[in-house]
């Protein structure tokens, strides 16, 4: 059976893909979404929802780099978003404190606090009353002190991959959900279509935005890709009075409370392939550690959990380029736990990539020659 030809079609409803088909439509290209389950079920509805300009991932960025860059193009994107297409994405830019429990962790946020300084990121940093102070919710013997971020917030992940979706749709982008790629085909060096479980899309741009599936998907163009599904677990409490009111990071688990007064605590990072199952070892360690930092969580009652995969690179960093093979073959894959820090930065990339403009980023960082040349230099 063969449907209606599109322009691109993005391979992956979650967030990564609806943000690339949010951008790609506003440019004015035909796009069709083609998710095997329905948006936002696997990473995108499996975290917590942080997004961190200034976080653990600027420790190996000393000064704002690329994933700084990314980050800011997509939280400045989050704030007109909501009203763009008319759904609360729950999107707070409450600041956030990056807090360490050891001197080695301390000098390493220091030396990451004085470089975005001198490159004027409004950053403050703080002993250990000054954690408090920002965070009374917080506490816990062991900080010695922290960075605060005003940048940092949080946003509710389902609303903000549902109004990317949303955004595209109302713009002529076709989603088919429950609906699985099965063959991409190529003619000569480009790619031509894709074959789908609903059937044939005639096309001549593909979008590989499928999470932690993005290796199999990879391989339909004969590409082995360096992305593995790693778990991370969720709790959610019953709704209480808000009483977290910043963002905390740097401190296992993590935590935040959101509009509604539920906290989602998380979550894990574990190598146990295509495992979703939640166990009751990693609901007791939660509880416990996040009870030692936030004592107002006793007594509150777990109403859920579960988990989700994330796609990961060995570097934890996505890979955004045009593929050199097949031609037309875009690779918006392996965000990990950052994903939604990452969206709409990575959506606008998508859209350059595939239309030929220059990209608003420096892309070395995120392609996958890195890969081979750390190889190599191993």
């Amino acid at each position: 059976m063969r449907l209606a030809p599109s322009d691109v079609v993005v391979g992956g409803g979650g967030v990564i893909g609806a943000a690339a088909a949010w951008a790609l439509a506003r440019a004015g290209v035909a796009v069709t979404i083609v998710e095997r389950r329905g948006l936002g079920q696997e990473a995108s509805g499996s975290n917590v929802g942080l997004v961190t300009l200034f976080s653990g991932h600027s420790f190996d960025e000393p000064d704002p780099g690329p994933v700084y860059e990314l980050t800011r193009m997509s939280a400045d994107a989050y704030v007109a978003l909501g009203d763009e297409v008319g759904v609360d994405i729950e999107y707070e830019r409450c600041g956030g404190v990056v807090v360490a429990e050891t001197p080695e962790k301390l000098a390493v946020i220091r030396r990451a606090y004085e470089g975005y300084r001198r490159h004027g990121i409004p950053v403050e940093w703080l002993d250990a009353d000054g954690v408090r102070a920002c965070e009374p919710a917080f506490h816990h013997p062991a900080v010695l002190g922290g960075a605060f971020c005003p940048l940092n917030g949080h946003v509710n992940p389902l609303a903000l991959t549902r109004a990317l979706a949303l955004g595209a749709t109302r713009r002529g982008a076709r989603m088919l959900l429950g609906t699985e790629v099965q063959e991409i085909r190529t003619a000569g060096d480009r790619i031509s279509a894709v074959v789908t479980s609903a059937g044939e899309i005639a096309c001549g741009a593909v979008v590989n935005a499928a999470g932690a599936w993005a290796r199999a998907v990879g391989a339909m163009t004969g590409l082995a890709l360096p992305v593995e599904p790693q778990r991370g677990q969720i709790v959610l409490t019953e709704a209480a009075p808000r009483f977290i009111r910043r963002v905390v990071s740097g401190s296992e688990p993590s935590a935040r409370q959101t509009r509604r007064g539920n906290v989602i605590i998380g979550s894990t990072v574990e190598r146990v392939g295509f495992d979703t199952s939640v166990d009751a070892d990693t609901m007791a360690r939660f509880a416990r550690g996040v009870l030692a930092r936030y004592p107002a969580l006793h007594g509150l009652r777990v109403i859920r959990s579960w988990a989700g995969l994330r796609p990961a690179t060995p570097d934890h960093r996505p890979i955004i380029e045009m593929a050199a093979e097949p031609r037309g073959l875009c690779l918006a894959v392996g965000h990990s736990r950052r994903g939604i820090c990452y969206a709409a930065g990575t959506g606008q990339l998508v859209m350059e990539l595939v239309t030929g403009r220059a990209p608003s980023l420096p892309l070395d960082s995120f392609g996958s020659a890195r890969f081979a040349r750390a190889a190599g230099a191993a």
